[in-house]
């Protein structure tokens, strides 16, 4: 299966619109409605309706698309799982420290940081508060 022609499907039925679709794919609307048409004709059911106005979804498109979108996934992870994919560093970045080293070394880099990765999401805790870590070892440990 023609998994550039899914993530077209699935982009136009986000935004219910096959040209802006196809734009956002970097194809021009003809192409994009062939590819359409194409996949249509692969799963043998027609996926979106289409008038001159609109597009919506059928209700064969409704049943496909959960799917679709978990094909996407699927692959992205697949390639992910090898090096390919994405370079850029995604996903959610936890810290903890003291509200004072916070304020006087991890603020002033923040700016930067996010302008630089922004498909990282920061979870920063911050507080003042003394934490014996040997007796939270201990614990865990008993």
């Amino acid at each position: 299966m023609d998994t550039d022609a899914l993530r077209l499907f699935v982009m136009a039925a986000d935004v219910l619109n096959i040209s802006a679709a196809g734009r956002q794919l970097g194809l021009s609307p003809a192409v994009a409605g062939a590819r359409l048409a194409k996949l249509e004709q692969q799963v043998g059911a027609d996926l979106l309706h289409r008038s001159t106005r609109k597009v919506s979804l059928s209700l064969e498109g409704e049943e496909f698309l959960p799917f679709a979108r978990e094909i996407l996934a699927q692959q992205d992870a697949a390639f992910a799982a090898l090096g390919h994919g994405s370079s850029a560093p995604n996903g959610t970045l936890r810290l903890a420290a003291s509200s004072t080293f916070a304020q006087l070394y991890i603020a002033p880099l923040l700016p930067e940081f996010l302008d630089r990765y922004p498909h990282v999401d920061l979870d920063l805790r911050f507080s003042d508060t003394q934490t014996n870590f040997a007796i939270l070892r201990l614990k865990t440990v008993l």
